[in-house]
């Protein structure tokens, strides 16, 4: 039986904690758990926030709860028309994969803009990328190039690396100072691939151009201190997302850089959406090929910055348990799970699927790998057996088959490391950005033991992949 509600709690806020701890410690289809939802439900209706942003997140998570994909656009849309960051995020993700909702670029957009506004590092470069890729818009370059200045402005990271690397490409050489500047700092906060980036383009300047780029950095160094001082120490000034986003502005501005400036940042207009490389044919049966440039260098240093943050054990992480992947791979593992997907890696999941003719909601979760020296990946397939089949079904996972598998490097390892296809006798080494794929299963739609394949060790240097599988029927 349900656990009764005890007469004590009486506020949104006694309603919400006992129905967290309800839900954190018992499975989805207990008692229990169906207790704590209405406790949940209870707060949410009373306008609690907090109650409303969680419910979004369980149904976002738990697809088997009743009607799990409108229930949870339901209450990300309560919590974001309200203004929550978070809520407002994860409607614009819902909207991109046209889960409880239709899909629809031009809303995510606007729910992106919404929270970009409220001064979010990470929704500005949401913004910018949208505008840079045409999604939900027409593209439009020095748009975006404005919103990665804003963010950079704001001391963000991956707003520093992708202004930086915007300047790089300009023709103009008065903005090749911030490019070694903002790529710089972007190291200094490790972002990834900031460090190699600044190393390829400093090697093509003159040492007056290093020297003025060595200059610009120690002063918008600075600069951006003086912001992170000045919006710890003002309350008045954090609580007011437009006033911080113009004191951010004017504080670069005072460097008298007009490549720091969003009239500077309007002339930068980028070069238009990522576009891949053709297909390479590596084997006819099974099918395998490469697509060269799969990702953008923004795109590959992002996906390596997410996966950063959340890297474990492979034996730790929420690996495939009953294929004993856990132990298969001796790296380190990040998942890309709702509620943690943004604009960047939906659009490439686009990508993923249009390589295969298939839709995006076929596309599984992306995961990402990182092999150490003498990480390797034991001998493997990607598709189920017969057991795992009738498992994911009993556990109301009906996508069926894994038909095809997918992977990029984002970083590829000096030496070693290639992809094994045992019973092919073929060694795929990787390059940078290059995709891998095979199909999984034969023509007449068997399992296909000829995709056997293994992760060689890595001898030196480090070797990062993203990765997936596709399923013959929609993942969601």
């Amino acid at each position: 039986m349900p656990e009764p509600v005890r007469n004590s709690m009486n506020t949104p806020q006694e309603w919400f904690d006992r129905g967290q701890t309800l839900l954190a410690s018992n499975a989805h289809d207990t008692p229990a758990f169906a207790a704590g939802l209405e406790l949940l439900k209870k707060s949410a209706a009373a306008d609690f926030i907090d109650a409303q942003l969680t419910l979004g997140h369980v149904h976002a998570q738990i697809h088997v709860l009743p009607d799990a994909a409108a229930e949870c656009a339901r209450w990300y849309r309560q919590a974001a028309k309200r203004g929550h960051p978070v809520a407002q995020d994860r409607l614009a993700d819902l909207y991109m994969l046209g889960r409880g909702v239709p899909r629809d670029d031009g809303e995510a957009l606007c729910w992106y803009a919404r929270t970009a506004a409220q001064a979010y590092p990470h929704a500005l470069c949401n913004l910018a990328y949208m505008q840079d890729e045409g999604l939900g818009t027409q593209p439009d370059g020095g748009a975006a190039a404005q919103n990665y200045l804003r963010a950079a402005a704001l001391a963000d990271p991956r707003g520093l690396f992708n202004y930086g690397m915007r300047c790089a490409a300009a023709e103009d050489a008065t903005y090749w100072p911030a490019t070694l500047a903002c790529l710089a700092l972007a190291a200094f906060a490790q972002h990834p691939l900031a460090t190699d980036e600044s190393m390829r383009f400093a090697a093509r300047l003159s040492a007056a151009d290093r020297e003025r780029g060595a200059s610009l950095t120690e002063q918008l160094r600075l600069r951006l201190r003086a912001f992170q001082q000045r919006f710890a120490a003002d309350s008045k000034l954090a609580g007011n997302p437009p006033a911080t986003l113009q004191f951010a502005l004017e504080n670069l501005a005072a460097l008298g850089e007009p490549a720091l400036t969003l009239a500077g940042a309007a002339r930068v207009t980028g070069s238009g959406p990522h576009r891949t490389q053709a297909s390479q044919a590596i084997n006819t049966a099974p099918r395998i090929f490469t697509v060269d440039q799969f990702v953008s260098v923004g795109e590959c240093a992002h996906l390596m910055a997410q996966a950063q943050a959340r890297f474990a054990s492979a034996r730790e992480a929420t690996l495939e348990r009953l294929s004993g992947e856990q132990t298969a791979f001796s790296g380190d593992a990040a998942l890309f799970q709702i509620p943690d997907c943004d604009a960047v890696v939906r659009n490439i999941e686009r990508r993923i699927a249009a390589a295969f003719d298939l839709p995006a909601t076929h596309v599984e979760p992306l995961s990402v790998l990182r092999y150490r020296q003498h990480d390797r990946y034991a001998p493997h397939t990607d598709y189920f057996d017969a057991a795992r089949l009738e498992n994911n079904r009993r556990h109301g996972d009906h996508s069926g088959q894994r038909i095809a598998s997918f992977l990029v490097y984002l970083r590829a390892p000096e030496q070693g490391g290639e992809t094994h296809y045992l019973k092919l006798n073929k060694k795929i080494a990787g390059r940078s950005r290059m995709a891998l794929c095979h199909f999984n299963l034969t023509p007449t739609g068997t399992p296909d033991e000829m995709t056997l394949h293994t992760g060689a060790p890595v001898l030196k240097g480090e070797k990062w992949l993203a990765r997936t599988t596709l399923r013959e029927k929609p993942f969601f």
